[in-house]
């Protein structure tokens, strides 16, 4: 066993946040892992921002019961312009950021860093780390070092909802003035003191420092990179090119805990109306408004052979317009992972709406379920679903494309059968994140090994 070979090892995570300030994918994967890490025996720390945290003075380090790792919530760094400023902040070795994480990394004393991702967090921390003589591994989920929105989703983003490859500093200062618009106030370098209107030179300018910084640190701080399917690889790498030597793909898996005894499906009766439900955030990226729109075109509003179900943290206002006009539509609200197969049981079809998804988590919990699923073509989500066997995959160039595929379930119960029973065969095929962990660990072993042979 790779722990014979070197030891228990010391991991620090950094991600942005954490269940159940936030139940979204990078949070959820940065649980698991140190989750499965500390079960292991190995001394584990998570750090993360939380908006709760008013100062560093503040900061808040705790074991949860059940957890046998430690939580380290510190303040946001630049809350709302991290994507587009953070890059530029110049390293302070004076400040409480970076004392703090000088002495987080002498008190945990850890052998790896695991940025699973690093939005409102320090960036020049894990040059601190590097410069510990500590390897630093980055997982890659979304294009927050190359976007300063994060995912590449803007209303200049063209009918497929997201940027085209290759992202550029040019293209997202078009994205950031067809969002903000050309009298944002951003916030001065120093501070947000000095806020007021910048122009796109300025935008421009940013963000070629930004791309500069994301090069050098994918160029030579961190150690390996892991992106989870080769087709979101090739498109980050369109825009920065990596050292195939340090890549790795490592495909997600699910937490398969909550699966093991799943809620026993309701069955529907030849003329009870069908459930669709659309789990996820409502981030511009969540695709909700493409559901809004869908539900609310003339060949769906007036039937009453469906029901619409939203699971998670919903915009009211996004949602507004369709609750107006239609009964038929439930919003659920937030939820623990471990009731989402209950809620998902009473349910016919999963929708995956998603803009700009690179693993998909909540379509690997719709086949979990047993769900076909209704889709929008994702990095995330193309190896999942087969387009006529266990869901159907929409164009979303198209303005129905999506009503279009609703519809297609809604008047064809036979096919929706065959949909049902192709998903259900589908969920052995699901990798479970044990499995996933277990090739991360694997690297942590190549890793550390190749530190210690060069010391």
């Amino acid at each position: 066993m790779l722990s014979d070979v070197i030891g228990p090892l010391r991991v620090l995570y950094l991600v942005h946040a954490l269940p159940p300030c936030e139940f979204s994918g990078s949070p959820l994967i940065a649980h698991a892992y140190a989750k499965r890490a500390a079960d292991r025996g190995w001394k584990t720390t998570v750090v993360s921002a939380d908006p709760s945290v008013a100062g560093w003075g503040d900061v808040v380090d705790v074991r949860e019961p059940g957890e046998w790792f430690h939580r380290v919530a510190v303040p946001p760094t630049r809350f709302g312009t991290w994507g587009l400023l953070a890059a530029s902040d110049k390293r302070d070795p004076k400040s409480e950021a970076t004392r703090f994480f000088v002495e987080t990394l002498r008190r945990t004393r850890a052998d790896l860093v695991h940025v699973v991702d690093n939005m409102h967090l320090p960036l020049d921390w894990l040059d601190l780390a590097k410069e510990a003589g500590i390897p630093v591994v980055r997982t890659v989920i979304s294009t927050e070092d190359l976007c300063a929105l994060g995912p590449p989703v803007s209303p200049a983003s063209g009918p497929a909802g997201y940027c085209a490859a290759p992202l550029t500093p040019e293209q997202c200062a078009s994205c950031l003035t067809a969002k903000y618009g050309n009298d944002f106030a951003w916030p001065d370098e120093v501070g947000i003191a000095g806020a007021s209107p910048k122009g796109k030179d300025w935008l421009l300018e940013r963000l070629k420092v930004k791309r500069a910084e994301a090069e050098r640190r994918f160029g030579s701080v961190f150690e390996r990179v892991i992106f989870s399917n080769a087709a979101w690889r090739h498109y980050f790498e369109e825009a920065l090119p990596l050292d195939p030597d340090r890549v790795r793909l490592i495909e997600t898996g699910a937490d398969l805990t909550v699966w093991c005894h799943p809620a026993a499906r309701i069955a529907k009766g030849p003329g009870e109306p069908l459930v669709f439900t659309l789990a996820g955030s409502p981030d511009p990226a969540g695709g909700h408004l493409d559901a809004v729109r869908a539900f609310s075109r003339p060949e769906l509003v007036d039937r009453d052979d469906w029901r619409l179900r939203f699971l998670g943290p919903v915009d009211p206002a996004m949602l507004a317009p369709l609750l107006a006009s239609n009964p038929r539509v439930e919003i659920v609200g937030p939820y623990q992972p471990k009731d989402l197969p209950a809620h998902l049981a009473t349910a016919d079809v999963g929708l995956s709406t998603s803009l700009f998804a690179t693993s998909d988590r909540v379509t690997r919990e719709y086949l979990l379920a047993g769900l076909p699923v209704v889709a929008n073509p994702t990095f995330g989500n193309r190896d999942l679903v087969v387009d006529g066997r266990n869901g159907i995959m929409y164009d979303r160039g198209q303005p129905d494309g999506l009503a279009r595929a609703v519809c297609g379930v809604l008047d064809d119960r036979a096919l929706l059968e065959r949909l049902t029973a192709a998903a259900a065969a589908a969920r052995p095929m699901i990798r479970s994140v044990d499995d996933e962990m277990a090739e991360i660990v694997s690297l942590y072993g190549e890793v550390v090994k190749a530190r210690r042979r060069s010391r």
